[in-house]
């Protein structure tokens, strides 16, 4: 199928020829005695005139719902295909053509959720994602784009997906359902450590609701283990998790109950929840005076 880009030109040719042979037809019945081409210009002209219209009505109506597009989703850096009327492009598949000229690229899923809508009996899901693609920064962009009944329940916010990247628009996606999500999860039963919590898991932030002790436990590197009951607010809601955690010795004073920390959950199970102390900034030490 010829994509809309190129109907226009096409349009406006056939157009053309078709008013110019109309014209001509339309000259020679007037002229006495007619001419015998005067009938046969005028038809063939009418019909091309009628035929041209098409794609151009076709092109100059998909290059204004992308105009308006573009106007209604305040085309931000982060807009992706959200909004309004990209629920409307993404309903149309039109982005199914970056499966062919798309660039390769990965997408980790942050948060997704169901519209409530289907497309050819399949859920169409909104995800926030967080795209990386060689030689270019990772970037999030919001995408709606139905899902294979046969992931339902498989893809979950952590798992990194195949996309293809318009190289044009970086905002503009499809993922490619034809290659399985990309996990990074460990085998079952297999020990999960903080860090390898914080490498791929799906950002998170936790609340401490009190300590508990854990008879001197300390991590490898000496630091002491804290019990921890935490609230944690995530893509899974709000929910208790309770668990033995590695506290640096600097930010032992800031755990206390209501204190509030960056994490990340676990993307295959959201009771492993790794505080991220990297991004806590240590109490400064009080200046002499």
């Amino acid at each position: 199928m010829m994509r809309s880009g190129k109907l226009l030109p096409v349009g406006v040719v056939v157009e053309v020829i078709g008013l110019v042979l109309l014209t001509a037809g339309v000259v020679g019945m007037l002229t006495w005695p007619m001419p015998g081409w005067a009938s046969a210009a005028f038809a063939v002209g009418m019909t091309l005139t009628i035929l041209g219209a098409f794609p151009i009505a076709h092109a100059m109506t998909h290059r204004a719902m992308r105009t308006a597009m573009s106007a209604f989703d305040g085309a931000g850096p982060k807009s992706g295909s959200g909004g309004l009327f990209g629920m409307i492009n993404d309903l149309a598949g039109g982005n199914r053509d970056l499966l062919v000229n798309g660039v390769p690229a990965t997408a980790a899923i942050l948060s997704m959720s169901d519209t409530g809508m289907t497309v050819n009996d399949l859920p169409m899901v909104a995800f926030d994602l967080e795209v990386r693609r060689e030689g270019a920064g990772a970037y999030r962009v919001a995408h709606r784009e139905s899902m294979p009944r046969l992931l339902v329940g498989a893809i979950l916010p952590g798992a990194r997906l195949p996309v293809r990247v318009d190289p044009s628009d970086h905002n503009r996606l499809t993922i490619d359902w034809q290659h399985a999500a990309e996990y990074a999860s460990p085998p079952a039963g297999q020990r999960v450590s903080a860090a390898d919590i914080l490498a791929r898991g799906v950002p998170a932030m936790v609340t401490v609701l009190g300590t508990f002790s854990t008879n001197g436990m300390t991590a490898d590197n000496g630091d002491p283990i804290l019990g921890l009951l935490l609230r944690v607010t995530g893509p899974h809601g709000s929910y208790e998790v309770r668990l033995a955690h590695r506290v640096p010795p600097h930010h032992l004073a800031r755990v206390h109950p209501d204190a509030r920390f960056p994490a990340k959950i676990a993307p295959e199970d959201p009771e492993k929840v790794a505080i991220d102390w990297d991004q806590v900034h240590p109490i400064p030490h009080a200046q002499s005076l």
